[in-house]
C-alpha cells in the first residue's frame, strides 16, 4: 500500500521545519542560516540512490540518462496529504520554490522542470552548482520527510564534465553531510565492495562514530549466485548505529517497460519471503522500501526533537538581532516623491561630507594602529613612492658592457674623435632608464586607488543600510567614478613617460661637464689605448689618464651611479668636477 500512513508524529512538525527551510533559503546569502535536520542521500553514480527515491515517492520524477543527471541539489520536501480530495480536485502535487504559484499535477512534468532549472543554473555544460533546488510533493502516498538528493560521486570526467568533477561533487556532499543536523543515507550497491564504497568514505569523513549515518543496500538481487548481504545487513561488515536495510529497485528493463513502483514494491517483498538469507527479516519488516520509508520518517523526528532545543534558542536569536537592527534604521519612509528626493540629497550631502572628511583628516578617527585615508595617501606619495624611486638603481640596470657595446653599435663602421659619445647611444642609454618609472608611477597610482575604494565603502551613511537597491546603486556610481579617474591617471603616467622618451635635452646643465671629462679620461672600451693628453702646465697639475679600471670616464656616472673618486677630484684650484648628472 502507500506510504502515506507513516508519519510518525511529523505531520505538524517537519511542514514548519520545511516552511522554515524556505526562510532560510532566502536569506542564506546573509550568513543567517540555521542548519536544519534533513536527511542527505549519497551514493555512486551507479548506486541506484535515485531508485531508491522514486520508490518512497511512487512516482518516476526524477531525470534519468548517462552521466551526471543530477548536477545540483535537490531538496526534496515529502508531505503526506490528509485533506478531502472534491471532485474534480488532484490529491497529488508537485511545487518548486522557484515558481510557487504554479501547481505540477503530472510528475513528468515534475521531471522536465527540474531538468530546465538544472540547466539553468548550471549551464548547458555538465557543471556542478551549489544552488538547490527545492521541490515540495504533497501527496497521501508519500511520508512526511525532507531528503537532499545530491549528485552521484564519480572519478573519471566524461564528455563536457570538467576535469575536477570529482572535486566539486566531493566539496560539495562535504558541504551538506558535514552539519551536524543531518542524517546521512548512504548508498551502496549489495554486489559492490562495501569497505571502498564512496558513500561510506564520505559518511565516515563527517560521521567517524557512525551516529548520524544510515545504510541502504541496493541490488541484492543481482548478487553472484551462493552470496547474499545478510552479514552486510546484521553490520557485521560495517557498523553504522542507525543500521542496514536493504531494497531492490526497478531494473533497466522494468523502467524501460514502465512498471508501476506498487507492483515493484510487491515483488520486493516477494523476493525477500522467499529469500533464506532474507526471510526472517521480511516476516519481521525489517527490509524492503516500506520500511525504510518507515525508519527514516521514526529518525528524523527523533532527530528533530533531539535537537529542537536548540534550534529554538538560535532562531530566537536571529529573530532578535534583526529587530534590533530593524529598530535602528528608524521608521518606515513615507510614499511621498518630495520626501524621497529630500531624503536622497541629505544622503548624498552625508556620503560626500563623510569621504572630503576622510581625505581631509577631520573626520572622527576608527584606528589607532594603521594609517587610513587621506594621511595614508600622503604617506604613499611622499614616503613610499620615492622610497621606489630611489630605489632603481642606474648602474645595476645598465651594466658596463652594455654601455660599451651600445656605444660602439651606434658608431658603426665610423670612426669618431676620441673621447666622444655618439648622441643616438646616450639617448637609448637614458631612454632605457626613463622607462623603469612606470612600474613605481603605476604601483602609486593603484595603491591610491585601492585606499580610496575603501574610503568609498567606509563612508557609506548609516541610513544606506535601510535601503539595499540605493546603496548598491551607490557603490556601483562611486566605482565607476573612481575606475574612471584611475583610468586617467594611468594614461597621465603612460603620457608623461613617452613626453620624457620622445626628446632627451642633452643641452641641459646636468650634461654640460660630460665632454670635458671624457675629452680627459675616456678609454676606448676595447682597450685600445688612446694617446696620452697634452701637458699643459706642470705635470703634477695634469690629468691622470684612466685604466680600464678607473671610474673616472665610466659613463655609469652620466646615470646617477654610485659615486667614483675620480668624478670627484680635486681639480688645481681645488674645486669638484662634475662626474655627471642624472
Amino acid at each position: 500500500g502507500g506510504l502515506g500512513a507513516v508519519h510518525g508524529g511529523l505531520g505538524k512538525l517537519l511542514p514548519a521545519i520545511n516552511k522554515l527551510q524556505d526562510v532560510m533559503a532566502s536569506i542564506a546569502e546573509r550568513g543567517s542560516a540555521v542548519e536544519l535536520p534533513q536527511i542527505v542521500v549519497v551514493g555512486s553514480q551507479s548506486s541506484g540512490k535515485s531508485s531508491v527515491l522514486e520508490s518512497i515517492v511512487g512516482k518516476d520524477f526524477l531525470p534519468r540518462g548517462s552521466g551526471i543527471v543530477t548536477r545540483a541539489p535537490l531538496i526534496l520536501q515529502l508531505q503526506t496529504y490528509r485533506g478531502r480530495v472534491g471532485v474534480g480536485e488532484c490529491e497529488e502535487w508537485g511545487e518548486f520554490l522557484h515558481c510557487p504559484q504554479k501547481k505540477f499535477t503530472v510528475f513528468k512534468d515534475i521531471r522536465k522542470e527540474i531538468e530546465d532549472e538544472t540547466e539553468r543554473v548550471t549551464g548547458k555544460k555538465q557543471a556542478i552548482s551549489h544552488n538547490p533546488i527545492r521541490l515540495r510533493i504533497t501527496s497521501p502516498h508519500v511520508p512526511d520527510l525532507t531528503l537532499v538528493d545530491l549528485p552521484g560521486m564519480t572519478k573519471v570526467p566524461v564528455g563536457d564534465q570538467p576535469a575536477d568533477i570529482e572535486t566539486q561533487i566531493r566539496d560539495l556532499v562535504l558541504k551538506y553531510t558535514a552539519n551536524p543536523n543531518s542524517i546521512i543515507l548512504s548508498v551502496t550497491p549489495a554486489n559492490s565492495d562495501i569497505a571502498t564504497s564512496d558513500s561510506i568514505q564520505i559518511a565516515r569523513a563527517v560521521d567517524p562514530k557512525g551516529d548520524r549515518t544510515i545504510g541502504v543496500l541496493t541490488k541484492l538481487d543481482l548478487m553472484d549466485k551462493g552470496t547474499n548481504a545478510l552479514a552486510m545487513l546484521q553490520g557485521k561488515v560495517v557498523h553504522l548505529k542507525l543500521g542496514f536495510i536493504g531494497v531492490i529497485n526497478r531494473s533497466q528493463k522494468d523502467i524501460a517497460d514502465e512498471k508501476d513502483l506498487e507492483s515493484s514494491r510487491k515483488d520486493e517483498l516477494k523476493y525477500f519471503a522467499s529469500h533464506p538469507a532474507y526471510a526472517q527479516l521480511a516476516s519481521s519488516h525489517h527490509i524492503g522500501t516500506v520500511f525504510l520509508a518507515r525508519r527514516l520518517n521514526s529518525i528524523l523526528l527523533s532527530h528533530i526533537k533531539a535537537r529542537l532545543p536548540a534550534l529554538r534558542n538560535r532562531i530566537m536569536s536571529l529573530v532578535a538581532t534583526s529587530r534590533k537592527e530593524l529598530q535602528s534604521l528608524g521608521e518606515a519612509p513615507s510614499d511621498d516623491a518630495d520626501d524621497h528626493r529630500k531624503m536622497l540629497l541629505s544622503v548624498i550631502t552625508q556620503y560626500v561630507d563623510n569621504f572630503c572628511t576622510t581625505i581631509d583628516g577631520g573626520r572622527h578617527l576608527t584606528s589607532f594602529s594603521e594609517l587610513r585615508g587621506g594621511a595614508r595617501i600622503s604617506h604613499t606619495f611622499n614616503q613610499l613612492f620615492p622610497q621606489r624611486l630611489n630605489a632603481i638603481l642606474p648602474h645595476e640596470n645598465l651594466p658596463p658592457s652594455e654601455i660599451h657595446m651600445t656605444i660602439r653599435n651606434t658608431k658603426g663602421a665610423r670612426t669618431s674623435l676620441y673621447g666622444s659619445v655618439p648622441q643616438d647611444a646616450f639617448e637609448m642609454l637614458v631612454k632605457k632608464l626613463i622607462k623603469q618609472l612606470r612600474e613605481p608611477a603605476s604601483w602609486c597610482v593603484d595603491t591610491v586607488f585601492d585606499e580610496l575604494r575603501t574610503i568609498s565603502e567606509e563612508c557609506e551613511p548609516k541610513e544606506l543600510q535601510r535601503f539595499e537597491v540605493l546603496r548598491n546603486r551607490f557603490r556601483e556610481v562611486s566605482a565607476e567614478m573612481l575606475s574612471r579617474c584611475f583610468r586617467d591617471a594611468k594614461k597621465m603616467i603612460e603620457s608623461l613617460i613617452l613626453f620624457e622618451l620622445a626628446y632627451i635635452n642633452t643641452n641641459h646643465p646636468d650634461f654640460c661637464d660630460i665632454g670635458a671629462v671624457l675629452g680627459a679620461t675616456f678609454v676606448d672600451p676595447l682597450n685600445l689605448q688612446a694617446p696620452p693628453p697634452k701637458q699643459q702646465g706642470p705635470p703634477a697639475q695634469a690629468p691622470q689618464p684612466a685604466g680600464p679600471g678607473g671610474d673616472q670616464g665610466n659613463p655609469l656616472n652620466w646615470f646617477g651611479g654610485k659615486e667614483s673618486k675620480a668624478g670627484r677630484s680635486a681639480t688645481p684650484t681645488g674645486k669638484q668636477t662634475k662626474g655627471g648628472g642624472g
